[in-house]
Order: C-alpha cells, then sequence, then structure tokens
C-alpha cells in the first residue's frame, strides 16, 4: 500500500532549508526547457531562492548542523557491518562542506546582480507582467540558441552548488536517521513535546482522505487530522519520525 509523507519544520532554520531544498529541486527538474512553462517555472524558483537568501544566512548554520553530523559518525563506527570505507568517505564530504560554506560568499548576491534576473524580478510581482512587451531582454533570451541559455543556467545554478551540496547530504542525513514510530491520533488530535526536534515527519497511507496540519515550536506541537471532504474525522493511525 502506498504512502504519503509529510515534514513540517519545528524552526526557522528548518524552515528555510526545506524551502531552498524544494525550490533547488523545483530548479533541477526543469531545468532542461523541455516543455511548455518550465522557463517560467525556472525563474520563479531563482527569485524565490533569491528573496529567500535576502532574508537568511544560512551558511553558519549549515556548517554547524553538518559539523554536529560529522561527530555523530563516531557512534556509526561501532556498529556491526557498516562500510567503513563508505564511512570515511562520508565523513571526509561532510568536514570539507562544513569548512567550506562559512568561507565561501554570500549565497544569492551574483544572482541579485545579474541584469536579466533583476528584470524579470522587477516584473515578476505583476500579473501577466512577463508578456514581450513587458521584459523584452526575456523575450530576447527565450529565443536564443538552447546551448546558449543552458550556458545562462548553468552560471545561475554554480552559484548555488554549494548550497544546494550541503542542503541535500544534511537533509538525507536526517531523514534516514530519524525512525518511524506508530501512534494513534484519537478522534484526529494528537500532541507531544518537541524535545529539541528540529523537524516531524508523518506517513499516512495514501488511500485515507486526510491531511495533517501541524503546528507548534521548539518546545511543543499539535498535530489535527482534517478530512478532504465534509466527513467526520475518528481515530486516525499514522506513523512519526522526529528529527533531533
Amino acid at each position: 500500500m502506498s504512502s504519503l509523507v509529510y515534514e513540517y519544520p519545528l524552526n526557522e532554520k528548518c524552515r528555510n532549508y526545506l524551502r531552498l531544498n524544494d525550490l533547488l529541486q523545483q530548479i533541477k527538474q526543469c531545468r532542461s526547457l523541455t516543455a511548455s512553462g518550465q522557463t517560467i517555472a525556472l525563474f520563479k524558483a531563482l527569485l524565490d531562492i533569491i528573496e529567500l537568501l535576502e532574508r537568511c544566512d544560512i551558511r553558519t548554520d549549515l556548517a554547524k548542523d553538518l559539523n554536529i553530523q560529522k561527530e555523530k559518525l563516531v557512534a556509526w563506527a561501532e556498529v556491526p557491518g557498516i562500510d567503513p570505507t563508505a564511512l570515511t568517505q562520508l565523513e571526509q564530504q561532510l568536514s570539507d562542506l562544513s569548512q567550506q560554506l562559512p568561507k565561501s560568499p554570500r549565497f544569492g548576491q551574483l544572482l541579485r546582480e545579474d541584469k536579466l534576473l533583476t528584470v524579470v524580478r522587477s516584473r515578476f510581482a505583476i500579473p501577466g507582467g512577463l508578456c514581450s512587451f513587458d521584459v523584452p531582454q526575456l523575450h530576447y533570451w527565450l529565443h536564443q540558441a538552447k546551448a546558449d541559455q543552458q550556458q545562462d543556467i548553468d552560471g545561475w545554478l554554480n552559484q548555488l552548488q554549494l548550497l544546494q551540496q550541503g542542503l541535500e547530504l544534511q537533509l538525507t542525513l536526517w531523514r534516514e536517521v530519524g525512525q518511524f514510530q506508530s501512534l494513534r491520533a484519537n478522534n484526529g488530535f494528537f500532541q507531544d513535546d518537541a524535545a529539541h526536534t528540529n523537524i516531524i515527519r508523518l506517513r499516512l497511507s495514501a488511500d485515507q482522505a486526510i491531511y495533517p496540519v501541524v503546528s507548534g515550536n521548539k518546545y511543543r506541537y499539535t498535530i489535527r487530522f482534517m478530512p478532504v471532504d465534509n466527513s467526520e474525522i475518528g481515530n486516525v493511525d499514522f506513523e512519526l519520525a522526529n528529527i533531533k
């Protein structure tokens, strides 16, 4: 039976991690520009990343979290059957990223200075503001050779490569370590202490016509399961993983 996994951050740092990672995945999926609408989706994701990176400088937090993961590898080395070569490679990767991140230029700085992205950004909030008469520079770019477009896209993404590597590694390690446990929400309601939890992950059967609404902070969180239609909510069986 298929299932759906929902992730909810319990602090601002993790909200930024998940939002940036989601936007980077969107760019990855549409960077080829092979289907209608991918261009707008690409620019929208890039501009959202610029907006988020203007509000926060996540280099220090991400470097610190990666260094914590590196320290945890000492315990992994005692696990029977662990691959020492893979563990050494992972330790080196964590060490390199945690050292490079604080020394790197602030993410998004060069993107903010890009002429095409700047003019597109100024018109994006206007309904229909990317018409050719609004942004002739974009109209010109859209009719350039595919190789030239990809060169520009690669240049934009290269500026975010270190950020993407750090986020993907951090989130992957968190997700793999977090163990799901079976729980029940009485009348669709569940609450618990956060106990320094960064992210909670909920897993539900895909055939249940419900979805979770989570509210909380670093001290405590609540989960309410809501019906997709107007039906009544009874007891809900679900799985939960706390990522610390």
